[in-house]
């Protein structure tokens, strides 16, 4: 019963989330008139507000599920998930400096987002670089 009632949980999010990326997309893409309202802006707020804890809620679970199975298996998740973060923050920023080769001097790159993408790439290493050291000796045994 348990498992029935995690799966349902997992579908909600997994709509909410979708719903919010949508309405996302559609106000940064549109610009009808009742893509800006007043009504569609709540929703993507509220939404996001819901989707913000709710995801992090579920990233927990997951993570003490994976604890509670092995410790083991919890590092070479986080492991996993650190190279997976690494690549696509390199992704990224490899399709960032495409864009300004092609676009030239027409495409800025604002320091914030400079800033992001290296924090978001030093982030990813250094959760990789944990986990692994994690993974490999997880026993304290070298």
């Amino acid at each position: 019963m348990g498992e029935f009632q995690k799966t349902w949980f997992q579908i909600v999010w997994a709509c909410l989330l979708i719903a919010s990326v949508v309405i996302t997309y559609i106000q940064r893409m549109s610009d009808a008139l009742w893509a800006h309202s007043e009504v569609v802006q709540i929703l993507d707020s509220v939404l996001m507000w819901v989707m913000l804890p709710l995801s992090a809620v579920m990233f927990v679970c997951l993570c003490i599920g994976y604890w509670r199975q092995s410790e083991r298996l919890f590092w070479r998740k986080w492991r996993r998930w650190g190279a997976s973060l690494a690549f696509g923050a390199a992704a990224a920023a490899l399709l960032v400096v495409l864009v300004h080769l092609a676009k030239g001097e027409k495409a800025t790159i604002e320091e914030e987002d400079r800033a992001l993408l290296l924090g978001a790439f030093s982030a990813a290493g250094l959760i990789w670089f944990l986990a692994r050291y994690k993974f490999r000796s997880w026993r304290g045994d070298e």
